[in-house]
């Protein structure tokens, strides 16, 4: 592989329906609350529970990404990041699931890989997920 290839991850239904859920606690909970004489206090809190908002839930949502560079994957999601290297990968398959991985969908794609002799196991969730395996499948050793 010459260049490197990015993925953004796929944004699944439930991690939406989560998103708009808690949205909308938000605003109700903001708007229940306005006419209470703690003005100040309420929009202080409905500022900084927007922006740990935005931070768990928008932020990765525009930000996590797959990326296949030239010996390895490289996962970033928020402050997540880790690297694999192609020869230490051991299987790769595709799979659903609601578990707590750095990806934003239920389709998922697993990779599992040896790190220092321990046998590890993340899942993501890349768009265009049949090619994301045929690419990983024709770098890594088997």
């Amino acid at each position: 592989m010459k260049d490197k290839k990015v993925y953004r991850s796929n944004i699944g239904i439930m991690y939406f329906i989560v998103s708009v859920v808690i949205l909308g606690i938000l605003i109700s909970s903001f708007l229940y609350a306005r006419g209470d004489e703690n003005t100040v206090v309420i929009f202080v809190t409905f500022i900084i529970a927007t922006l740990v908002y935005c931070f768990v839930l928008i932020y990765p949502a525009i930000n996590t990404k797959y990326i296949l560079e030239t010996d390895r994957l490289v996962i970033k999601c928020r402050l997540y990041k880790n690297e694999i290297a192609f020869r230490n990968i051991i299987e790769v398959y595709k799979k659903t699931s609601l578990g707590r991985y750095p990806a934003l969908s239920e389709k998922m794609v697993f990779i599992k890989y040896k790190n220092h002799g321990v046998t590890n196991l993340v899942g993501i969730s890349p768009k265009n997920r049949d090619e994301f395996i045929d690419e990983i499948q024709k770098i890594i050793p088997n």
